[in-house]
């Protein structure tokens, strides 16, 4: 789509806007992306998070959840976001080979009890699985384009003729909302 900036969150990153034009996009598999905006405030941001928690105790690394989450909603209240208006779309949390140990799970697990436990609302969700997932984020609305990746070595994206194939992000099964 002309006049959107997409703007790609890597495994471990936060990002924050109220930007109308830019589209955050990451690609998910055993991770989890939370979407969360105000739509009052028309601000919304997006992390990606790898881990619920360092077992050692190192909550500061920007690829755990704990981290991750606190940096999402901090970001969003510095620009203004009213804690009780955020709203909440997780993604993610898929056992992508068989025999891995259950890290989708556990992610999946920890991302719901944490927005539950800071009273935060779950609007959607798609969690779990066995395939991956693309998602793009408009922050300022909040609407959220999910496609399922294919289970072929190579990620291959399942086609579809609804579904625009712009920004390299050619996807099948999508679910707006």
């Amino acid at each position: 789509m002309e006049g959107l900036i997409y703007v790609p969150v890597l495994q471990g990153e936060t990002r924050v806007s109220d930007q109308p034009a830019e589209v955050m996009t990451t690609i998910l598999g055993s991770c989890i992306a939370t979407c969360m905006w105000n739509p009052a405030a028309e601000v919304g941001g997006l992390n990606h998070f790898l881990l619920p928690r360092d077992m050692r105790g190192h909550t500061s690394n920007l690829r755990y959840g704990v981290h991750a989450m606190e940096l999402l909603i901090n970001g969003l209240l510095k620009e203004g976001a009213d804690r009780s208006r955020l709203r909440v779309k997780l993604f993610g949390g898929a056992k992508m080979f068989d025999g891995s140990a259950e890290i989708g799970a556990k992610n999946a697990r920890f991302a719901e009890w944490y927005v539950k436990n800071e009273g935060l609302q779950i609007v959607a969700s798609c969690l779990g699985g066995q395939r991956g997932r693309k998602i793009r984020f408009w922050p300022v609305s909040g609407r959220v384009q999910r496609c399922f990746m294919s289970n072929v070595t190579d990620a291959e994206v399942v086609p579809s003729a609804s579904a625009p194939a712009d920004a390299g992000f050619d996807c099948g099964d999508v679910q707006l909302f």
